[in-house]
């Protein structure tokens, strides 16, 4: 193949791998650390028409040859006429680098496609860059997300030379006489994948040509295959306030694939961003549904609580969203912690409307009225029982399951008395009478409620 048809197939693969997945290559963030992947990106890019802006970010751990990188990417985009930027993150060396550098890196990024007002920001991952991960999740027990690789795009971050192996990637460069920079970091074989790149990868090369193209395809039809079970998890998975929730009997007859990724995708709704739970505490949540009295309980990483509940659901919320406050009900709406409460001096009782359990219809004379959650040694006069009960008790009476009950909103008196349980028992002293001058409508429910 000629220089020039070789530089145009590159070109042309490029383009065909962001028309496949809907990349904008028209005016990208273009992250250029003069390393080979990234020089050929850019030279990609600005071969197929597109109008990049560069990023180039200095660590600042490598003392002339960082900025020596630096100096390289402007005057690579000063000659291709291609505004560049530079950000300098002055890191120490230490424990997980490489991690902290990547997560400042993308970071960085994001502020700066926000500053100039980019909507997409694309870096230089090729399909060895996707074998080295496959390799490295399988050989940590990863499951199919982690055998998936490295996706084309996620969120407003793509990759167009995604399927284009790094020998091409150093064909390209040499056709075009362009030169690069070598990070000599990635030389060593002080970072795992270092040595999967320049020890296993080489060794699977010459065992199977084509190992690396073959590995990314992999990682493609796998990433179909999550798509699929995703999509299957979502049906059984729907949000109800601050919390996700899974049914139960939802999860009865569908296949233990589909069960983890519900729990997976419920909890990646509370945390976007964060690692995916492993498969043990996966495991561990699904088992909460396994049998046992009471509501079963369990802490997740990140502040979140799986509650499978006697009300045959598996629920996951922010753990201490518990409002401490208490908060004097006036006309209108307000919310108080994940509820939304909505308070209104209405004309006169309505018995079919306080027939709802989220509705009670109190006497507005014996307020003001406020809400807050229940006490310890909180009791009520529950109407019609001729005597009282603990409020909490009462709660389990009603069969409220056990992690709610110290979060739903009661509604107290301004002579201190407990006149309605939301979702439950109206206190007898605070019912509307016959004689009642002044009626006051309360109804709670879940704030952002879409269920």
């Amino acid at each position: 193949m000629e220089a020039g048809q070789e530089r145009e197939g590159f070109t042309s693969a490029v383009r065909a791998t962001a028309e496949r997945y809907g990349m904008d290559l028209s005016r990208p963030l273009a992250l250029v650390s003069g390393g080979p992947d990234s020089v050929a990106l850019l030279r990609a890019l600005v071969g197929l028409g597109g109008k990049p802006v560069v990023l180039h970010v200095e660590h600042g751990v490598r003392g002339t040859a960082s900025l020596e990188d630096a100096a390289f990417v402007r005057g690579l985009c000063e000659r291709l006429g291609v505004r560049f930027e530079v950000r300098r993150l002055g890191l120490e060396a230490g424990a997980n680098f490489q991690e902290r550098a990547r997560t400042a890196r993308y970071r960085v990024s994001e502020e700066v496609a926000d500053s100039l007002g980019l909507e997409t920001v694309v870096t230089g991952h090729t399909a060895d860059d996707v074998a080295e991960t496959i390799l490295m999740n399988l050989a940590r027990g990863a499951g199919l997300r982690g055998l998936a690789g490295i996706p084309p795009v996620r969120g407003r971050f793509a990759r167009p030379l995604i399927r284009q192996t790094r020998n091409e990637v150093l064909a390209y460069l040499e056709k075009l006489s362009q030169p690069y920079r070598t990070d000599e970091s990635n030389l060593t074989g002080k970072y795992a994948r270092n040595r999967v790149r320049r020890e296993v990868l080489p060794v699977l090369e010459d065992m199977y040509p084509g190992a690396a193209r073959n590995m990314a395809r992999s990682a493609a039809l796998l990433r179909e295959d999550l798509e699929a079970l995703e999509s299957l998890a979502a049906g059984v998975v729907f949000r109800r306030g601050g919390e996700m929730v899974i049914d139960q009997a939802g999860l009865s007859g569908v296949p233990c694939a589909v069960r983890r990724h519900a729990v997976r995708r419920a909890y990646a709704e509370l945390v976007p961003g964060a690692p995916a739970p492993d498969a043990a505490l996966v495991e561990a949540v699904l088992g909460l549904l396994g049998g046992g009295e009471g509501t079963r309980m369990l802490s997740l990483p990140g502040g979140v609580v799986a509650a499978a509940r006697t009300t045959g659901e598996l629920a996951f919320y922010a753990a201490g969203g518990v409002p401490e406050e208490t908060l004097e009900v006036r006309e209108g709406r307000f919310v108080f912690g994940e509820w939304e409460v909505e308070a209104w001096q209405v004309a006169a009782f309505d018995a079919a409307d306080a027939a709802r359990p989220e509705v009670a219809y109190l006497d507005a004379e014996r307020g003001p009225y406020r809400v807050r959650t229940a006490r310890d040694g909180d009791s009520i006069r529950p109407l019609g029982l001729g005597g009282s009960k603990k409020v909490l008790r009462a709660m389990m009476d009603r069969g409220l399951p056990r992690d709610l009950r110290r979060r739903v909103p009661v509604v107290v008196a301004a002579d201190g008395g407990v006149a309605w349980i939301s979702g439950g028992e109206l206190g007898e002293d605070y019912r509307v009478r016959g004689q009642t001058e002044k009626v006051l409508r309360l109804e709670v429910k879940r704030a952002r409620e879409d269920d």
